[in-house]
């Protein structure tokens, strides 16, 4: 029975984060002191995609919380351990979201527009990536080869007896990419629904991540559809 009423408490700490984290974040602007947690959820669901997707867990959470808070009622309600897991992960994503360093891949290969097909070609045969940025001799990303470059490339050149990819380089693959601006740099330390939303705004196929968003600093990483479906 006592860690059943734990559990109970330890709920009641876990909602009232989130109902503090609601008023500083997203309280409606409408000349009111309070506002009810499902009026902030609603306004936080129109700016936060985690919450527009967890809005019906977050009408349980509401309704747990007032069984518990009355006083008749709340010696009736025992929270089990599904609840309480399921608080406290939603918890963790609001309060300390994941990062675009914590979720990207530290595997990522770029090129020097320079650098031979020949190099890229061995890199594909012995990784299983396909997206790789490329790089202007100012160190700067001008595009991102895949797949669909190289493609091109053996369509232009089916006709002939056998194709010779000497002096072909990375540049000219990239000329013919139909993705080769599929993609947007964020800063290391921007949210996964802050990534989120660059990929559904922008409609992109990568994100580069830096230190601060900025193409002219190094790359730590790269960050696909894939891995936020991961997440």
């Amino acid at each position: 029975m006592r860690r059943l009423n734990g559990n109970n408490e330890a709920f009641l700490g876990y909602f009232n984060d989130i109902e503090s984290f609601f008023n500083k974040e997203y309280k409606p602007n409408r000349g009111k002191s309070y506002y009810s947690f499902y009026e902030l959820v609603e306004n936080a669901a129109r700016y936060d995609s985690y919450v527009k997707r967890k809005r019906d867990d977050f009408q349980i959470l509401g309704d747990l919380r007032n069984f518990l808070s009355h006083g008749n009622q709340s010696d009736l309600v025992l929270v089990n351990e599904a609840s309480l897991n399921l608080i406290k992960a939603i918890h963790e994503q609001l309060l300390k979201p994941k990062t675009a360093f914590d979720i990207k891949s530290d595997d990522v290969k770029f090129f020097k527009e320079t650098t031979p097909l020949s190099a890229v070609l061995e890199t594909i045969r012995n990784t299983d990536l396909t997206q790789f940025p490329i790089k202007d001799g100012d160190g700067k990303v001008i595009g991102l080869l895949t797949e669909n470059g190289i493609a091109h490339w053996l369509s232009q050149h089916a006709h002939e007896a056998s194709i010779s990819i000497g002096g072909t380089l990375a540049r000219d693959i990239l000329l013919l990419d139909e993705n080769k601006n599929n993609f947007a740099f964020i800063k290391k330390d921007a949210t996964i629904y802050e990534a989120e939303a660059q990929f559904d705004n922008q409609k992109i196929d990568a994100l580069l991540v830096t230190h601060s968003g900025k193409n002219t600093e190094n790359l730590l990483g790269i960050i696909t559809r894939f891995d936020l479906v991961e997440v």
